[in-house]
C-alpha cells in the first residue's frame, strides 16, 4: 500500500478511466443505432475495436489498482484472467472487491473476445459472437463505472484517514 498521494493519484487515474469507458460505451450505442442486423466485414471490424478499447481501458484501471494496492500484477501465461479474477476478491486489510463475481464472469467475456480480435485477422470476426457483447455493452459498461467509482470513494476516504 503507498501513501495518501498515491491513493489520492490512482483514485482520480480511475475516473479518468471511467470518463473513456463512458465515451467507448457511446461510441458502442451509436454503432449499434447505425447498423443494420447483418453488418459486413468493416462494420464487425469497428465493432471489435470499440468492444477492444472497452476491455483495454478496464485492464489499464485493474492494472493501476494492482501495482499501487495489491503490489503488483499477476505473471505468467493467464495474467490478464488472473487480474480479473482478483478484482472480485475481497482482501482483508487491504481493500474491498472492485467487482462482483457476477460482473467479472460477465467482464470475462469481454476479454476472451479482446483474445479472439487481437489473434485472428479481422475477416475472420462473426456477428454471433460480436452481437451480444455490443447489445449488452452499454448495460455492462454502467454496472462498472460504477463499481470503478466506488471504489475511488474507497480510496479516498482512506486518503483521508492518512492524513
Amino acid at each position: 500500500m503507498r501513501d495518501r498521494n498515491w491513493l489520492l493519484t490512482l483514485a482520480s487515474e480511475l475516473q479518468a478511466l471511467v470518463n473513456e469507458i463512458e465515451t467507448i460505451a457511446r461510441q458502442g450505442r451509436e454503432w449499434l443505432a447505425t447498423r443494420s442486423s447483418n453488418p459486413d466485414i468493416y462494420d464487425l471490424r469497428a465493432a471489435g475495436s470499440i468492444l477492444h478499447d472497452f476491455y483495454t481501458a478496464l485492464e489499464d484501471g485493474f492494472e493501476l489498482i494492482a501495482q499501487v494496492i495489491n503490489g503488483g500484477c499477476p505473471r505468467g501465461e493467464d495474467w490478464h484472467k488472473r487480474l480479473l479474477q482478483s478484482m472480485a476478491l475481497d482482501v482483508p486489510g487491504v481493500r474491498p472487491p472492485l467487482l462482483t463475481r457476477e460482473l467479472a464472469q460477465e467482464l470475462d467475456e469481454y476479454l476472451r473476445f479482446r483474445h479472439v480480435f487481437r489473434n485472428v485477422y479481422g475477416h475472420h470476426l462473426e456477428w454471433e459472437r460480436i452481437a451480444p457483447l455490443m447489445q449488452n455493452l452499454a448495460q455492462v459498461s454502467i454496472r462498472t463505472c460504477r463499481a470503478v467509482e466506488r471504489f475511488g470513494k474507497f480510496l479516498t476516504r482512506l486518503a483521508g484517514e492518512l492524513e
